[in-house]
């Protein structure tokens, strides 16, 4: 009697630890809605933006400052509100200008204006851990996982690594802050601790062993931790959306007011009082034919040919010829 109702509570609290696993997502399906943002605001004009590498402070993600920046650039084009300057152009920009160091362990380091750069989108990634927390049986029961020896508790059987039934535990936290380098003012931030428990097919990762730690780190490649830092940055710059577009958009109507202004002053300064210029008319003296004021440079932006002395362009709002 006393083994039957020690096996029936066994059962029971085999159904009870599968109550999460059952919950689990489908493969790959964490990063169905990665980089699928809301529509940018209508009007808005798109700052130039560049992603200098980040600090990685965690060890299991050392040498990843490079991959961490190109994940971050590929989301922030995804939004639609930005021009993202590609990382080697960022560098050639800085190099060239002689502003080598002016971002440093993921802060700015010193202010500087950088031409064709209007933000830095600077960061860090705090930490990055993956964890082995359990292994699904093929009956369904959620079993508990010896990470050391890679055995079920109790010794049962050798695991292989399944990744639909390897269970993980993801935290990364990830810091953004979208800086003017001229001032050093930031614009926006925002903060993400990103954890999830779910399987590895889940998170889109291939996991190649279990680390024989205490901590049971999961191993992987460096492309999939890439992948796990994809969602951190995703969430992050969800949060940051709605205060990004409001500011964006200030800074748009400002840069419109601007040109608009401008405009005016042009017209008003080549026909004083509203009255049209005259048209050019030959010149008996010497048969010559008065030349109009020369026209102005296109707009790199749209296209759209500006006034003569137009530094902006009255139709985006871009700089004329920048």
């Amino acid at each position: 009697m006393h083994i039957k109702i020690t096996t029936t509570l066994l059962l029971l609290a085999a159904l009870a630890g599968c109550q999460t696993t059952g919950q689990s997502a489908g493969a790959n399906s964490l990063s169905v809605n990665v980089g699928r943002y809301s529509v940018p605001p209508s009007g808005l004009v798109r700052p130039r933006v560049g992603v200098p590498p980040m600090q990685v402070g965690s060890d299991a993600s050392a040498g990843m400052e490079h991959l961490a920046s190109d994940q971050l650039s590929t989301l922030l084009v995804r939004t639609e509100r930005f021009d993202v300057v590609e990382r080697g152009q960022l560098q050639m920009l800085l190099d060239e200008q002689d502003l080598e160091g002016i971002v440093a362990d993921g802060e700015m380091a010193r202010p500087a204006e950088v031409q064709g750069i209007d933000y830095l989108l600077v960061g860090k990634v705090t930490n990055l851990r993956t964890k082995a927390t359990r292994i699904r049986s093929n009956s369904g029961f959620g079993q508990l996982v010896n990470v050391t020896t890679k055995h079920f508790v109790g010794g049962l059987a050798a695991v292989d690594i399944d990744n639909e039934r390897l269970e993980m535990q993801v935290d990364c936290g990830v810091d953004l802050r979208l800086v003017d380098p001229s001032s050093g003012r930031v614009i926006d931030a925002s903060f993400s601790e990103y954890t999830r428990t779910d399987t590895a097919s889940a998170f889109g990762v291939q996991a190649m062993g279990v680390g024989a730690n205490a901590d049971a780190d999961v191993e992987m490649s460096q492309n999939d931790r890439g992948l796990i830092l994809r969602l951190a940055f995703d969430d992050a710059l969800r949060n940051m959306l709605p205060s990004l577009d409001r500011k964006l958009m200030e800074r748009s109507q400002e840069i419109q007011a601007a040109a608009r202004a401008e405009a005016g002053d042009v017209a008003e300064s080549v026909a004083p009082g509203g009255a049209q210029p005259a048209t050019a008319t030959p010149n008996a003296s010497d048969g010559q034919t008065a030349s109009d004021s020369p026209a102005g440079a296109f707009c790199t932006k749209c296209g759209t040919q500006s006034a003569s002395g137009h530094t902006f362009c009255a139709n985006c709002g871009s700089k004329v010829g920048g």
